[in-house]
């Protein structure tokens, strides 16, 4: 993703709105059709598209950073105000479980990190953030500011949080259900 440096502001601005138009689209269609996590999945897909050079004329463009700090601390607030201590108190009901599949997990990012950076020469930033948990946005912004390759991290991010909805989530309902 690189921005023009000869873009006045309005064509700036127009990029901006470009890249807004195509999250706000997608992620609105995957909501309406019900798919798990779909405003964050489908914003994340629409921006993607949107920032295709799908034209001579279009060219991808880089989000303002002032803009992605603004979208972080949104992000921190909505996961904040989930945060309660009822929520804090049910999950101490579950933290053995839950401290065996982190570390589980652990093991299985180890893995993965050896295996992009031997066999496939990935650097060690770039095979890191590709398997750090967290939100799309935050792994998103981490990986910008520390110049690792966006397309690694962005396909294996996406590729686990699609297996986690899809595969692992269908099995933990199906196992807690009976």
């Amino acid at each position: 993703m690189t921005a023009r440096a000869d873009r006045s502001g309005w064509g700036r601005a127009l990029d901006v709105l470009r890249l807004l138009a195509g999250a706000a689209v997608v992620g609105s269609l995957l909501e309406l059709l019900g798919v798990p996590a779909g405003m964050l999945l489908g914003s994340a897909i629409g921006a993607a598209l949107a920032n295709q050079k799908w034209t001579p004329r279009l060219r991808p463009t880089a989000f303002p950073r002032p803009l992605r700090y603004v979208g972080l601390l949104l992000v921190g607030l909505v996961s904040g105000v989930l945060l309660t201590m009822e929520s804090l108190g049910s999950t101490a009901s579950v933290a053995l479980p839950v401290i065996a599949a982190y570390l589980g997990l652990a093991m299985v990012n180890l893995l993965v990190i050896a295996l992009l950076m031997a066999r496939y020469d990935v650097d060690p930033a770039t095979a890191v953030l590709a398997v750090t948990p967290g939100g799309l946005a935050e792994v998103t912004s981490l990986a910008i500011d520390k110049g690792a390759r966006m397309g690694v991290v962005m396909t294996v991010h996406a590729v686990r949080l699609l297996t986690i909805v899809f595969v692992f989530l269908p099995i933990v309902l199906a196992v807690v259900g009976s």
